[in-house]
């Protein structure tokens, strides 16, 4: 599928390729024509990536000619590849991404001429998987992933604004002092689905997925399961309204958008 990535990786990465999800499909990915580069390349320094650390780290774009952005990467592990489908890119990508373990795959697409600023992504475990959709763009996120073979997945078109954090995991135990048990679930994979709008400094703290078209609300604080096409706010965070959704244009929601979220369009055609 993509060059340099293991079996149980692509798996992994073909178990997010869903529509609720995104458009792209594993097959579309085997088509596509690629350019192999090792990230301490200057080839790769070109484009925009400054790769530090003693790990191996491979770097994959669809245009060897257009420029990412700027994006910082620090890799320890092996067989680590990130994948960038920067054809119709403006060079608005900037990220500062920490890769500690080995077998690890980024995968993103297509931002066309859209923001994306990653403060801090932070990958612990080996065999882990970021997919970032078309069209997402983000103000300011971080991201901390623990756990081997697991993924964060942003959705097509997702809208995430400024002090955004996702971590998949409780950061530390807790434990029954009776017992001595520890309570707290192990790291889960974090799914934000098509088209969600993670408000400003929202936390997704243990989350395992906000349906497609949800708006959380600023300053939220978000664990289990958010279904589609809702309002989401407090902390914890909690269902306020449903049936809602948003549009990327102030004064309305296209056609386009109600149609990628399940709606039928409002315009005759």
């Amino acid at each position: 599928m993509i060059p340099g990535i293991g079996t149980e990786t692509e798996t992994l990465l073909a178990s997010f390729l869903r529509p609720e999800i995104t458009d792209l499909r594993p097959e579309l990915l085997v088509v596509r024509p690629f350019t192999l580069l090792a990230a301490q390349d200057p080839e790769a320094r070109k484009l925009g990536i400054d790769c530090t650390g003693g790990g191996e780290l491979s770097v994959v774009v669809t245009d060897p000619n257009r420029r990412l952005g700027n994006i910082r990467v620090q890799s320890a592990g092996k067989n680590n590849v990130i994948f960038f489908d920067n054809e119709n890119w403006g060079g608005n990508c900037f990220a500062n991404i920490r890769i500690l373990g080995s077998d690890c795959l980024l995968v993103f697409n297509s931002i066309g001429d859209g923001y994306v600023a990653i403060g801090d992504l932070l990958m612990r475990s080996n065999g882990q998987v970021l997919f970032w959709g078309t069209g997402a763009t983000a103000v300011g996120l971080s991201i901390e992933m623990e756990g081997n073979e697991r993924g964060t997945v942003i959705g097509d078109d997702a809208l995430i604004s400024n002090g955004v954090w996702i971590r998949n995991y409780d950061m530390h135990a807790m434990h029954d002092l009776r017992t001595g048990a520890q309570i707290n679930r192990p790291p889960c994979d974090t799914v934000i689905e098509r088209h969600v709008w993670l408000g400003q400094d929202s936390l997704l703290l243990h989350c395992e997925r906000v349906g497609m078209g949800t708006i959380v609300g600023a300053r939220t604080m978000l664990k289990g399961d958010v279904p589609p096409r809702v309002v989401a706010a407090g902390a914890p965070g909690r269902v306020i309204r449903e049936g809602i959704s948003w549009g990327r244009h102030p004064y309305g929601m296209t056609d386009a958008e109600r149609e990628s979220i399940g709606m039928p369009a409002l315009t005759q055609r």
